[in-house]
């Protein structure tokens, strides 16, 4: 038996990196870019092929996707086999890297000499969207004459990363030419007519009014503003191309007054200069503080025709530095108040105290730990209305700068949205 180890070492392993980096950065495809990736990966560790897969352990199935190998070799590119007769099936089990240098010793094959299985291997686990996705795989049909070093193991890796990121940037990029499609579709399809029957509707009540008109009115519009919604759902996936300074305690306060609060109270604690597209920020905002406000309620409801008044209040009971707002009504039970458990929901938005971003919270009832994961998704909602669209608004603003945004307890038992990975700038460019 041939040990395979004679191609190993030919560039060592900075010079692979150096060279895997110039593949991935290069113009073309990604199946192009793929195959120079894994024929670096499979000179420098001095195997006979290399192949990206397709995996779907449910059903058993392994597809090479991009092989290194001909038509006529043993793992080209389109052959489909069982998971459980490839050693990718060990990857799944581990999920993380698996190498044989010596299958037949290491007993995972009997390695009789018309065995046409590798000898060597090595895989490592790809996944998209948290999910596995295949491997990456170097192989050859004879075994090495010792294990793969720590290093090439690193740079195998490396090839997976790549490739990983690769797939979910494609991936990425089909889903935003879907809802490109689809909001060129609502624009014109459906927005266009639902405001000839608005202003149709309007016209009709100028010659006869009714309670049938002024509800089919409100439907309408309803619909108007859902339509509009799912269109900027649609759009905030993309990446931000611009930012400039902003300042939180502006923002914070210039979201609070274009949004129905009722009663609710603004609470500004302290202030933060970072970099963001306005107005993709002020989405954000907007969506997060009418979270609060309206999922704070304990049965009540933010009257969006009512006006919100900004004034200080008397006592304070905070630090000097809170910026408040509160309506300088004191009824509690019209129609236009966000109640829970009596006391009007107080929003509070302020830097982390690492520094790191800035977080909305509410005194409200909270998310369970449960569920915090799943409001960021389309369509969650608990409420009877809307498309449960407004968080997962705020999770797209965030991705496109490239920001987390996680959901914790509040420090008075609500929700805080906490924000992350921002561009913090100094407060004299802001």
């Amino acid at each position: 038996m041939v040990l395979r180890d004679e191609r190993a070492g030919e560039m060592d392993a900075e010079e692979a990196r150096r060279e895997l980096y110039a593949i991935m950065n290069r113009d073309g495809d990604f199946e192009e870019k793929a195959r120079q990736a894994l024929a670096l990966g499979e000179t420098y560790l001095g195997v006979d092929n290399a192949h990206l897969t397709r995996i779907h352990p449910e059903s058993d199935y392994w597809k090479a996707t991009v092989s290194t190998d001909p038509p006529d070799g043993d793992f080209p590119a389109g052959v489909v086999l069982d998971l459980q007769t490839t050693f990718c099936r060990h990857v799944v089990d581990a999920g993380e890297s698996v190498a044989f240098h010596d299958a037949p010793a290491a007993g995972v094959i009997d390695g009789g000499s018309d065995d046409p299985t590798p000898h060597c291997y090595h895989g490592t686990p790809v996944s998209i969207d948290g999910e596995l996705y295949g491997t990456v795989c170097f192989v050859s049909r004879d075994a090495r004459e010792k294990p793969f070093a720590d290093e090439e193991t690193t740079f195998a890796e490396l090839v997976a990363r790549m490739l990983e990121h690769e797939l979910q940037r494609e991936r990425t990029s089909e889903r935003i030419d879907r809802l490109q499609r689809f909001a060129s579709v609502l624009s014109h399809d459906i927005r266009n007519p639902l405001n000839v029957a608005v202003g149709r509707v309007e016209m009709a009540r100028e010659e006869r009014d009714s309670e049938h008109l002024r509800t089919a009115v409100e439907a309408l519009t309803r619909m108007r503003e859902l339509v509009d919604d799912v269109l900027t759902m649609a759009r905030q996936g993309q990446t931000v191309e611009g930012t400039e300074p902003v300042r939180l305690a502006s923002v914070a306060e210039e979201c609070w007054g274009s949004v129905a609060t009722g009663d609710a109270t603004l609470r500004v604690d302290g202030d933060l200069a970072f970099r963001a597209a306005p107005d993709r920020l002020k989405h954000l905002f907007e969506n997060l503080i009418r979270n609060a406000v309206e999922h704070s309620s304990a049965g009540s409801q933010t009257g969006s025709d009512d006006a919100v008044e900004h004034g200080s209040t008397s006592s304070r009971t905070e630090s000097d530095d809170a910026v408040e707002h509160s309506s300088t009504s004191n009824q509690t039970t019209s129609e236009n108040a966000v109640e829970h458990g009596g006391q009007a929901v107080t929003v509070r938005i302020g830097p982390l105290d690492d520094g790191d971003g800035f977080y909305v919270e509410d005194d409200g009832p909270g998310i369970p730990p449960a569920d915090r994961d799943a409001v960021f998704e389309t369509g969650y909602t608990t409420g009877t209305e809307g498309l449960g669209l407004g968080l997962a608004l705020v999770d797209g603003v965030a991705s496109a700068h490239g920001w987390t945004v996680a959901v914790v307890e509040g420090s008075a038992g609500g929700a805080r949205f906490e924000v992350r990975d921002v561009v913090v700038v100094d407060p004299g460019d802001g």
